[in-house]
């Protein structure tokens, strides 16, 4: 996967790249972007993702904010 600067990421990578990447802003990961290719398939796996968070949440005991600050910390520790 490459990496594209946010101020570069129209020009760069929607315009022209149908490959997947991640996304920085001032050198922090701030997402990633996967091309659609199929949008069943799409829908398909977001309706799969929301199954999955809606049961860590329900195991954890976490609100969804909990939960993406507890990710977000863990991440900052990783790239420490």
């Amino acid at each position: 996967m490459k990496t594209v600067q946010l101020s570069e990421l129209e020009r760069q990578a929607l315009l022209k790249d149908r490959e997947a990447f991640s996304v920085e802003y001032n050198g922090k990961l701030i997402g990633y972007y996967y091309p659609v290719v199929n949008q069943k398939d799409v829908e398909r796996a977001a309706e799969e993702m929301d199954e999955i968070m809606e049961q860590v949440l329900a195991e954890t005991g976490l609100t969804e904010e909990e939960f993406v600050t507890a990710f977000l910390s863990a991440d900052e520790k990783s790239c420490a």
